[in-house]
């Protein structure tokens, strides 16, 4: 009986992680053969985020236009997936054209602070305590 009840506990706890290994090697498989089927023209998205489009190709590295004329070298690893996979599924436009936007930062045409700031009301804040020190509390 003792067996039995040790063999279950094990297989509670072993087959669920091998099940895991199993699904997350077919996934790092799937990952790797789309990366090296990557080819010049073919728009995606890197592990930081970057949209570009591929423009050349090499055995590990690949030069990707991020914006008109701005071309970055990444590793083929780097490469997540194809712009429009998951992001279509879950409801993202990919239809960004960084030739559309402006270049630049936009920023307000009024950037004066005033000089003094604004008195607060809010009398818990530490700028309106007292200055003689100590919790009020405590004195």
């Amino acid at each position: 009986m003792d067996l039995l009840l040790l063999l279950l506990i094990a297989a509670v706890f072993i087959l669920p992680s091998f099940f895991m290994m199993r699904t997350q090697r077919r996934r790092q498989a799937e990952l790797q053969s789309m990366q090296a089927a990557l080819n010049a023209g073919d728009r995606v998205v890197t592990v930081a985020g970057i949209h570009g489009t591929i423009v050349g190709a090499r055995d590990t590295e690949l030069d990707i236009e991020i914006a008109p004329g701005t071309v970055v070298v990444m590793d083929r690893i780097a490469v997540l997936r194809p712009q429009g996979g998951a992001a279509s599924a879950a409801g993202y436009d990919s239809t960004y054209d960084a030739s559309s936007q402006t270049p630049g930062l936009q920023r307000p045409e009024n950037t004066q602070h005033p000089a003094e700031p604004e008195p607060r009301d809010f009398p818990e804040h530490p700028e309106n305590r007292p200055t003689d020190g100590g919790h009020p509390e405590n004195r």
